[in-house]
């Protein structure tokens, strides 16, 4: 659950940003979302390398080339970093953290239960804005979505979900691939969870969740919402592994660039 907000405060930005490509046009992204946070932000940068090849190092100057005043590169290797007294006092005077580009799951075996876990949600409730960048988006979620299946079909056993930070509880996101490819997947963990919204993230796209629980779509790419509201028959509990879930009545949004909409009222504001 997210945390508790005091009457006094209000909750951060939850920036959930899907896979960027280190070009011109997730450099302009980039660019937007710092916007929302204020003038040259400092920066607290997450990231968990597992191999040599998860090199986060780009992240940097691409920030600072964005507007940040100051980036802080904060490397997940063990448990035991993430209880690290400088790693949890830069959490507490960063303008905007951030979560690198890596496996949900590795994430949040490194972060669960542990103290920065704890303050990441503290400084969330205190009105810090927090991010996160291709997979590790899925780890904002109270559900996250690990991994699943490609294609449109739903398919019993076709995702695995997690705790995931519980930033939000309204919504369960999957930043990967293309609408086509993660449908069945969200339509699948929405058969299991009908209480959150689906929420498909395209490549140098961004969703942007306020305190107010609006979200505003950036970038050059779509999103893509599915709404289990109203939803009439599913058979999923019925079904063995494998086998395709029916779903009736189910509500999908494609929302672009620009547009706003209300998670709590589940419908699309001006």
């Amino acid at each position: 659950m997210p945390a508790h907000i005091a009457p006094d405060r209000t909750r951060g930005l939850i920036i959930a940003c899907g896979e960027l490509a280190g070009d011109e046009r997730s450099a302009g992204l980039l660019t937007r979302l710092l916007s929302f946070v204020g003038v040259h932000p400092r920066i607290a940068l997450l990231t968990a390398p597992d191999t040599a090849s998860d090199d986060d190092h780009w992240l940097e100057p691409a920030l600072l080339a964005a507007g940040a005043g100051e980036v802080r590169i904060h490397s997940l290797r063990a448990r035991a970093d993430a209880m690290n007294p400088r790693l949890l006092d830069a959490m507490d005077h960063a303008d905007l953290i951030v979560i690198g580009p890596h496996a949900p799951l590795r994430l949040t075996t490194l972060i669960g239960g542990t103290q920065l876990a704890r303050s990441l949600r503290r400084r969330s409730a205190d009105g810090v804005a927090v991010g996160a960048i291709g997979a590790s988006a899925a780890i904002l979620s109270e559900h996250m979505l690990m991994h699943g299946a490609e294609g449109a079909t739903p398919r019993q056993g076709g995702v695995s979900l997690a705790p995931g930070l519980g930033l939000t509880n309204r919504v369960v996101v999957d930043p990967g691939g293309s609408a086509s490819d993660r449908l069945g997947r969200l339509l699948t963990a929405l058969s299991l969870n009908p209480f959150a919204l689906g929420l498909g993230i395209d490549g140098c796209t961004a969703a942007v969740i306020g305190p107010d629980n609006v979200l505003d779509v950036i970038g050059v790419g779509g999103i893509t919402i599915l709404d289990p509201a109203e939803m009439e028959d599913s058979n999923a509990a019925a079904v063995s592994d494998g086998a395709p879930i029916r779903i009736t009545n189910m509500r999908l949004h494609a929302l672009t660039g620009g547009t706003r909409y209300d998670l709590d009222f589940r419908r699309a504001v001006t």
